[in-house]
């Protein structure tokens, strides 16, 4: 394996341990003084652990739309870098396609990943995908679900919840296989009502193009 595609790797495997893992709800508040990064899918004030590195992400809008028509959601979809070795996804209200130079290798191709926010007791694109307002939340997006990405149809294969470090050491997510071109992977963090802090865990959601 080459040096430069070894090391995006070793970047890549970090990937799931923070941006969309561990944004943390903390509350809403009132008033017109919040940033425009910090407001959720209805409009209201978020305060997040750390502020995310909007410069650092570069991002590119893609002039498309991340789209789950079962669960009515219809977000933008831009394309971003990771940045310092963290997936930080820095807005509440888009989908975001993670760019990926080491993509295509000798075996094979990694999925297609696309990382949304989710927050506790508000409304970012992840909470889509789970029950809100529980404490072990039940997953809503199931097997045979169409997820859109910029006009390209996949179904939903599967659904996982793993814990941070499983989903940052999953081939699933991360492996090069024959048939990843062909495939999605879309990573959020599973928000659970009454806990505090960084959620524990990632839902996944495994598709392949239709």
């Amino acid at each position: 394996m080459r040096r430069g595609v070894r090391a995006l790797l070793v970047a890549v495997l970090a990937l799931s341990l923070g941006g969309a893992a561990t944004v943390t709800w903390l509350g809403l508040q009132g008033g017109d003084t919040c940033a425009a990064a910090q407001r959720d899918l209805d409009g209201r004030c978020v305060r997040l652990d750390a502020r995310p590195d909007v410069a650092g992400a570069d991002l590119r809008p893609t002039g498309g739309r991340f789209q789950a028509p079962a669960q009515d959601l219809d977000v933008p979809l831009t394309s971003m870098s990771a940045t310092g070795g963290a997936l930080d996804p820095p807005t509440l209200t888009e989908a975001f396609e993670v760019r990926d130079p080491g993509r295509t290798s000798a075996e094979g191709s990694r999925p297609r990943l696309v990382a949304v926010h989710a927050v506790r007791d508000g409304r970012a694109p992840g909470n889509a995908f789970f029950e809100p307002g529980a404490h072990d939340p039940v997953v809503t997006v199931s097997p045979g679900d169409e997820l859109r990405v910029d006009g390209v149809t996949y179904l939903v294969e599967s659904t996982e919840v793993l814990s941070k470090a499983d989903a940052a050491a999953s081939p699933d997510v991360w492996g090069h296989r024959p048939d990843g071109e062909a495939r999605l992977v879309v990573l959020t963090c599973l928000q659970r009502a009454g806990s505090t802090g960084a959620a524990r865990d990632n839902l996944v959601i495994h598709a392949v193009r239709a």
